[in-house]
């Protein structure tokens, strides 16, 4: 499985490891197999998908447990630099700044413009894998926002941190081959596409956001994914009528959210 060989390619570099599966199959005989160390692993099958967001709280809550400072958290398809932590290292050794919540890599894809360049600097948001999270912050912020469940959970934790007068900083060096939705292409134009439930989710989250944080660019990103469905895709009544239900969701979410604080 690619899964498998992506977690033998950093198994070296980390001190314990938590495998958080969130398919409805119990994998553990073949973790057992197919892993390269087996002393300080620990493999949770929760049997269902019970959301990104809490798997992830969960694994987090595990290594704080286990006394771990930081947190490395990847998706199970991202490839990572085979130097990743050393470069992290290094970055906090160089900065020595209490204040960093996230160190994030240099998000590599086939629609991308980014590329590798030396030294660091700070962002307003990265995608969460590959990214080395600060425990004690990630306990002290109350971890990812649940209800979002998978999409914008990223967004919102560096919202909320620097809003908090943390740092999200993106490590030049440090790089992860991940691939987000699937590439196609019209004319000279690349464009990302995935299932009409993930712009529901994608579309509820950015309406969140929008309410939450007032970041132009949530906007922004809310008007592009309607342009390329209007535009660019097939079937464009279904997910023209699930971002519709995506942005009352986020409306709703939202409004739930503010009764809550007052």
């Amino acid at each position: 499985m690619k899964e498998i060989e992506n977690i033998n390619t950093y198994i070296s570099q980390v001190d314990y490891i938590v495998i958080i599966d969130n398919s409805d199959i119990d994998n553990s005989a073949l973790v057992n197999k197919t892993i390269n160390r087996k002393e300080n692993i620990l493999y949770i099958a929760n049997n269902q998908n019970i959301g990104l967001a809490k798997a992830l709280n969960n694994g987090v809550d595990i290594l704080i447990e286990k006394k771990c400072e930081w947190a490395l958290l990847l998706d199970a398809d991202s490839e990572v630099a085979d130097n990743i932590i050393s470069i992290y290292n290094k970055t906090l050794e160089t900065l020595n700044n209490n204040n960093i919540a996230v160190l994030s890599p240099v998000h590599i894809f086939d629609r991308s413009k980014n590329t590798i360049y030396s030294g660091y600097r700070e962002v307003k948001w990265t995608m969460t894998s590959g990214c080395l999270f600060n425990c004690e912050i990630f306990r002290n912020q109350g971890g990812f926002f649940e209800k979002l469940f998978v999409d914008g959970i990223d967004m919102d934790y560096c919202y909320k941190s620097i809003e908090k007068g943390y740092l999200i900083i993106e490590c030049g060096q440090a790089y992860i081959n991940h691939n987000p939705a699937e590439t196609r292409h019209f004319l000279w134009i690349k464009y990302g596409i995935a299932s009409p439930f993930r712009y529901y989710m994608q579309a509820r989250q950015l309406i969140w956001c929008w309410f939450r944080y007032k970041k132009i660019e949530t906007l922004f990103i809310y008007v592009y994914k309607w342009l390329k469905i209007l535009f660019l895709f097939p079937n464009k009544f279904e997910y023209i009528k699930e971002v519709s239900k995506g942005t009352r969701d986020g409306f709703i979410l939202s409004k739930e959210e503010f009764c809550e604080k007052n």
